[in-house]
């Protein structure tokens, strides 16, 4: 299962797309089918990108290029302010799964699916189409993984520590102004300070930073959720940063730094998660900010809020997101493929070393862990060889296909684990496969099955999947049936 993600992020627009792609790329990553990012982004965009499979690439102005390295995608998933239509109506061409992450009905989409995890989604007047598949509302709130298991936390009685979070580059210089804000009025205050990576005004910063002041630079999820679980209330812009704090219950106060955060930051206020629309161009912002905070003072109402926000923000959004399209990548066959990984080298050796499939080998010898794991090692940087796992999709290992490349043809091998045999699967998993092997290697023009004449059941799998009857072939002193799959 190949699945592209393709998105943006520049300190100057924000880094908010990345980090919600990035759960949905951890959402594929648990289950072992590795995602390629594909980011028109920044030195600083790579920060959010570590441990991950990616490319920096500005796909806005090499999209030819783009296209040729998605275009055996099984899915892909587009988040942008940027792309035209065009360019998603050629992605909807390039992959039976195209995904447009949508916040503001920005374009009339083409055929795929639509997903918007915000809050107002579903009271947005997206068309009702045949070809369109909406995923809308916070059942699928795509939260970075940190966030989906967390303990809930009782608040204080008093509030004692407020956070301070702009995103990754605080794009209206609001940090300095709520700090000084916060000084005047709440001395008493610890005052918790996210500097993003992308952060242009350190020097304010360091300016309004007074006793009370803890400054954290571009900490990491993990970092973050301590530093907010261990505050009592949040000043935040209205971006994907709310979800997060919302699925921790805290209360927070949010700022819309942009116009395309005012709809968002309204299906939370309706929700009654937050209690004032605030925009950075009120002039009046202090006193209205004031207001809220003192309402906020109140533990029954910072209970009520925080409730709110756990209740609607589950953590499950992103791993709905992959389970539907795992499901319909595998469709009606009930399986999906997925290429062969290094963690995968004990459960191949399990396969390999059962009986019945040591008994039907050319080595029909037990292997050795050594042994397997130095061809295994080979195989995975091999060119040469498609290494292919099938799954149900509930994750259960079914079996392998392996196909070796022999330059104007192929040679195939099929093993299935023990609680998958005579169910039915050889033929559709030596079909699709096969299809697979001559969609990724052009220049094979056939694909040849070895076969002990005994082996009854592989002889009317491979039958059944189209394999004809070619030759037989002399193999240590063995003879084999030869059966033939043409282009």
């Amino acid at each position: 299962m190949k699945v592209s993600i393709i998105t943006e992020g520049y300190h100057n627009t924000g880094y908010g797309h990345i980090t919600r792609c990035l759960s949905l790329y951890q959402a594929f990553e648990i289950r072992n089918i590795i995602p390629t990012f594909y980011v028109n982004g920044d030195e600083p965009s790579k920060e959010f990108l570590k441990d991950t499979n990616f490319q920096i690439i500005n796909w806005l102005e090499n999209q030819t290029e783009l296209f040729h390295k998605v275009k055996d995608s099984d899915v892909i998933i587009v988040d942008s302010y940027k792309a035209e239509k065009e360019f998603y109506d050629h992605i909807s061409m390039l992959t039976p799964s195209p995904v447009f992450l949508d916040d503001t009905l920005r374009i009339n989409y083409p055929s795929g699916i639509i997903l918007n995890g915000g809050i107002n989604a579903e009271a947005m007047n997206y068309p009702k189409r045949d070809d369109l598949i909406l995923a809308l509302g916070t059942r699928f709130t795509p939260i970075r993984k940190e966030f989906w298991e967390v303990i809930d936390k009782p608040l204080r009685v008093e509030m004692q520590t407020v956070l301070i979070i702009f995103g990754g580059q605080d794009v209206q210089n609001l940090t300095p102004r709520i700090m000084k804000i916060f000084s005047r009025n709440f001395p008493n205050f610890k005052k918790k300070i996210i500097i993003g990576s992308g952060f242009t005004n350190q020097d304010q910063i360091y300016e309004a930073k007074d006793d009370s002041t803890e400054l954290y630079y571009a900490p990491s999820a993990q970092e973050l959720i301590k530093i907010m679980s261990d505050c009592d209330l949040a000043i935040s812009a209205g971006g994907q940063t709310i979800n997060e704090l919302a699925r921790l219950g805290i209360p927070t106060v949010a700022i819309a730094v942009a116009d395309n955060q005012i709809p968002h930051l309204n299906g939370w206020l309706k929700e009654k998660f937050l209690l004032a629309e605030l925009t950075y161009t009120q002039p009046n912002l202090e006193h209205r900010l004031l207001l809220v905070l003192n309402h906020l003072k109140k533990k029954s109402v910072r209970d009520a809020v925080s409730k709110i926000g756990r209740q609607r923000i589950d953590g499950g959004g992103a791993r709905r997101i992959a389970q539907f399209l795992v499901e319909k990548t595998a469709g009606k066959n009930g399986y999906y493929f997925r290429n062969v990984i290094a963690k995968d080298a004990s459960m191949i050796f399990n396969l390999s070393n059962d009986r019945l499939v040591r008994a039907n080998s050319i080595n029909q010898e037990s292997i050795k862990w050594s042994d397997h794991l130095d061809w295994f090692t080979g195989k995975l940087m091999d060119d040469d060889c498609i290494l292919l796992v099938a799954f149900t999709t509930s994750d259960k290992f079914i079996g392998q296909v392996r196909f070796e490349i022999k330059g104007y043809y192929a040679e195939v091998n099929i093993s299935l684990d023990k609680d998958f045999r005579g169910k039915g699967y050889s033929k559709s998993l030596i079909f699709n496969a096969s299809y697979k092997c001559f969609h990724l290697k052009p220049n094979v023009g056939h694909i040849l099955a070895y076969i002990r004449p005994q082996n009854s059941f592989s002889i009317k799998a491979f039958s059944k999947a189209g394999y004809v009857p070619f030759q037989k072939e002399k193999i240590n002193d063995e003879e084999y049936f030869v059966l033939k799959l043409k282009r």
